[in-house]
This record gives structure tokens, sequence and C-alpha cells, in this order.
């Protein structure tokens, strides 16, 4: 019996159990194994997926899992897979996965590593744990224009999917905000948890523009944030929503951290909220903010506090500045506890 005759059963059979490796290997015994295999999306789940691009270098990096999967815990394994791909001159090299080193000439690196992206996508069930991406660009002109048309293609490959990617951790280390919407608005939102955002360029205090990211669904779902090595430009009240955050701005008005304060204490949610820390560089007229934001709980040399109602009688808002930083925490009442009334 040829491969033309053999039922469709039997050739799913055949790939039903397999790993990406496996599947890889079935794809190269013939044209219509392969084209039987690319035309359908095999259901093995991938735990995380991990994906940096630099000007003359892909790295992928994969973890699937054997076993059942649920939030917050799993029982199985997990069997992780790295593919290398690197530009030297005219060829690329290509290390990792299950097979030995080769070389491809007369290709580009970002092509090569675009396409077998494309084929893990196109494979796979994407209800992740994680989702990760990097950029970087020392911006050789040699790579620049294929750079560019990688992350083209990359967006297009998200945007294109029948079914959105669920990923309940995204990170982000990016260089500036369109290389997070490459990928964000085509996650489904209502799986979105955490959002870990770094710039790459690892100059400290760098501005982060993020003006499209906050008005995303993704973000708006999200439940908690971080940032590292960068500083965000965006107002306030888009954070917010978030039950926990560490952000650092550069400089913040009064009432930025007035609406802020407000919008906290009036969260329907209120009983999910955890903590924001949020750091400045620059504040203007500090005396008339801390004249704004009521009368102090305690006035140490080294702190300052406030109390405020909220929604949830049970529970205040509690504010702290210090130096740089000012925080905003959750508080129970106590009896004879004075608060300062809710706007």
């Amino acid at each position: 019996m040829s491969l033309q005759e053999m039922p469709n059963e039997v050739m799913e059979k055949l790939v039903d159990d397999a790993d990406y490796a496996t599947i890889q290997s079935i794809r190269k015994v013939s044209r219509e194994l392969r084209s039987f295999i690319d035309g359908k999306t095999w259901q093995f789940p991938m735990y995380e997926l991990s994906l940096d691009a630099y000007d003359d270098f892909i790295k992928l990096q994969w973890y699937h899992l054997h076993g059942r999967y649920q939030p917050f815990f799993f029982n199985g394994i997990l069997e992780d897979y790295s593919m290398y791909y690197a530009q030297e001159k005219l060829r690329v090299v290509v290390d990792g996965g299950r097979s030995v080193e080769k070389m491809l000439k007369s290709v580009k690196v970002h092509t090569v590593g675009f396409n077998d992206l494309e084929i893990l996508l196109n494979s796979s069930l994407l209800k992740l744990k994680n989702l990760r991406t990097s950029f970087y660009t020392v911006e050789k002109k040699e790579c620049r224009l294929d750079y560019l048309l990688f992350k083209e293609k990359l967006k297009n490959l998200f945007a294109t999917r029948k079914q959105k990617v669920e990923a309940e951790n995204l990170c982000f280390k990016v260089t500036d905000q369109s290389e997070i919407l490459l990928i964000l608005p085509h996650v489904d939102p209502s799986s979105v948890e955490d959002i870990f955002i770094e710039d790459s360029r690892e100059i400290r205090n760098t501005v982060l523009d993020i003006g499209e990211v906050v008005q995303t669904a993704q973000w708006k779902n999200a439940r908690t944030l971080t940032l590292q090595n960068c500083i965000l430009s965006a107002p306030l009240k888009h954070f917010t929503h978030f039950d926990e955050a560490y952000i650092n701005v550069g400089s913040i008005s009064m009432g930025d951290v007035i609406d802020m304060k407000n919008g906290i204490c009036q969260r329907n949610n209120f009983e999910k909220f955890k903590r924001i820390h949020l750091y400045y560089v620059y504040v203007s007229d500090e005396e008339e903010l801390i004249r704004l934001l009521g009368e102090q709980t305690s006035d140490w040399s080294y702190t300052q506090v406030w109390l405020y109602e909220t929604v949830d009688p049970r529970t205040a808002l509690r504010l702290e500045k210090f130096e740089n930083r000012i925080t905003f925490q959750t508080r129970y009442v106590c009896p004879n506890m004075t608060l300062i009334p809710l706007e």
C-alpha cells in the first residue's frame, strides 16, 4: 500500500502521540507525509515558548509536557528543546533540537529561523504557561532589512492563527513598544495573568513609551506587572487595575498620584488588590502633593503614611511615601482607626 492509499486514520495514528522532534523526523520520510503533517495541528501540549532574535542570531527554546497539566500543578515530565541559528558570512549554522550541527549556504539566518518557528507554531496547540520574546539589535547594516522583515513576518504569523495563543505569563525584553505589539494583541486576553517588561539595551533609566500597549485588552486583563531596567511613559490611570505591580516612571504630577489613589480606592474588585510600588525620578511641587493627600497617620523622619477609605468597608488603602517611592497597599480596618474619606 502506498502512502497515497493509506487511510487518514492510520496516518493520524502515526503521529497522534508524537512530540515535535518525532513529527519533524516523520516529515522527512516523504512528500506525502510532509503535506499531511503540515495540514494538521497536533495537540501535544507546549508548556513554554521562548524566542530571542538579534541581528545575526536567533534562538528558539520550548518545553513540551508529557503528562497532565493544569494551572499551578502538573503531573508529567517537561522535555526541552533548543535551536540556535547563527549567521556566518554567506551561510547559516544551525545547532540544537535533536540533530547534529548543520550548515546552510546562501541563506539568511532570519529566513531559516522563521521557517522552523512557523512549523513549530502551526504544529502545536499553544496553551502556554510562559511566553517569552527578546529582541535586540546593534543595527548591522548587512542584517538590518532581514531583521525588520523577520519581525513583520512574526507579527503576521501570530495574527493569522485560527485560534489565539493562550499564555498566562508574558515576558517581553525589547527596545521599543512595537516589539511588544508584535505578539501581545494576538494572545487570548482571558489567558493573561502576568506581564514582565524589560529594556534589552541594558541602559539604566531608559524611557519606554507604552502608550499603545496600555490600550490593549491583554494589558487590561493582566493582574500583575513587573518592570526591569526601564522607565515607563504612560498615564498612571492605566495601572490601577493591577493587583500587584512594580512600576518605574520618570516625572509625575500631583494629579497623577491623586488619580491613581482614587482609582485604586474605587476599584470594584478591591478585595483582590495587594500592592503597587511606584518609583519615580521627579514629582512636581512635592509639598503641595503632600498637602493634597490629606491628614497623615504618621510623619516620621524617614516615611509618611496616609490611610484612606475604600469601597470595601473592611479594608483601607495605605499610602506610604519614602524618598522617591510611593507604595499603595491594603490594610484591614481596625476599631478607632482614622481614615480619610473616599472621594
